[in-house]
């Protein structure tokens, strides 16, 4: 009789023991298992900061392990996958996968993007959907040139008429070293490439780690970082004025808890989900009594202050994930979750929270992730470059 081939098969595999080999072995062999698979076509692989030093181990053992011909991965601050999200200690997250609807490619792409347009090959095809996962190293891929690479748009479409996601590989902060893996090798000063081409259905959620406070600001006075003025006041007294609001006791916390939030449509501004870029207070600017932000600025930019808390980022979450059950038409088949690494068990004060809200709204499905430098993702039209989110892109196999 004839073998019928599942429609998906996605397996995941998490190890915390402390030789790198010996993890990514256990990690791939659990995935493949989960999968019923004898060999993958593709797979991911997350691992921290303990195992950067034997990084050629943990991509060995995955190829070997899963006989994928299709590899992407990194190294981040943690690992999400098994039901667990790993901080601070030894781990290797393994995402297998097989499926005759959907097709996949990998690569390792220099820090200058080159050799994008000929991994892209002309775009999506019709009458298939195809999505890009990108992991640019953190310390040496400069987002501005990343952003203007990416900036590849056909017929008002997006990059080439796909969606790209993904977050920044980088440590935990104590190396300064981010690593990418693929077919080709392990490297630094890279960008680990995926792409999914074929008959299957997507879903994306944002999540931010703060709200919106007060009323949004007009920036009157700005030069290029330096946001100056703030309806013609100076920037500095509005962000102080807008902590003691809040009831912040000192200027540490409020350069803590309060950000800057961009909408990206300027004409109908948003500040929720994937609408709104969140930036960190970077520094001051003396002279102007400004505050030196990374991001771009002119005068005829709408501002508003985000105010930072666990609080507000499990209720965003909660906003988010229902959102995607209520949008989706069924279970997802699987899962990627690209989270940044100031959320978590740090943020949070407790372990898992994230996780947990997935798994209660949208039930038990393979899903791996990381804890990364910053988060990528499609929206309004082009790639950008989030900071305090979570994306979690689903997919399901119609």
């Amino acid at each position: 009789m004839k073998k019928i081939k599942k429609p998906v098969q996605i397996g995941v595999g998490l190890s915390l023991l402390g030789d790198a080999g010996d993890a990514a072995r256990e990690a791939t062999r659990e995935a493949m298992r989960q999968a019923g698979l004898e060999r993958a076509d593709w797979a991911f692989c997350f691992f921290s900061t303990p195992h950067l030093g034997r990084a050629d181990a943990v991509r060995d053992r995955v190829l070997e392990g899963s006989g994928c011909l299709a590899l992407s991965g990194c190294s981040a601050m943690g690992v999400i996958g098994g039901g667990r999200e790993v901080e601070g200690g030894a781990a290797v997250g393994v995402m297998v996968g097989c499926s005759p609807r959907i097709e996949a490619r990998s690569a390792l792409l220099p820090e200058t993007w080159d050799g994008l347009e000929r991994f892209l090959g002309g775009g999506a095809q019709q009458n298939r959907k195809t999505t890009l996962f990108a992991l640019p190293d953190s310390y040496r891929v400069d987002n501005t040139r990343m952003q203007q690479r990416l900036a590849i748009k056909t017929d008002g479409e997006g990059l080439l008429g796909a969606n790209l996601f993904g977050a920044g590989a980088t440590d935990d902060g104590s190396v300064g070293l981010s690593l990418q893996l693929g077919m080709e090798g392990v490297r630094s000063a890279s960008i680990a490439m995926m792409r999914f081409d074929g008959d299957y259905e997507i879903s994306v959620g944002i999540t931010q780690s703060c709200t919106a406070v007060g009323d949004p600001h007009f920036i009157t006075r700005a030069d290029d970082f330096i946001m100056k003025e703030l309806d013609g006041r100076p920037a500095l007294k509005a962000f102080l004025e807008q902590g003691q609001a809040l009831g912040m006791e000192d200027m540490q916390q409020v350069a803590q808890e309060l950000l800057f939030g961009f909408p990206l449509d300027r004409e109908n501004p948003n500040f929720t989900g994937d609408s709104c870029i969140v930036r960190a207070l970077a520094g001051f600017d003396q002279e102007s009594q400004g505050l030196v932000v990374p991001h771009p600025m002119d005068t005829s930019m709408t501002m508003g202050f985000m105010h930072r808390n666990p609080a507000n980022a499990e209720l965003d979450l909660r906003r988010m994930v229902g959102g995607l059950a209520e949008r989706m038409d069924g279970p997802p088949d699987f899962g990627l979750y690209f989270d940044c690494a100031a959320r978590g068990r740090n943020f949070y004060g407790r372990e898992g929270v994230d996780l947990s809200v997935i798994h209660e709204q949208l039930g038990t499905f393979p899903l791996l992730g990381m804890f990364g430098g910053y988060e990528l993702a499609t929206a309004h039209g082009s790639t950008q470059v989030y900071t305090y989110t979570g994306v979690l892109v689903l997919i399901r196999i119609p």
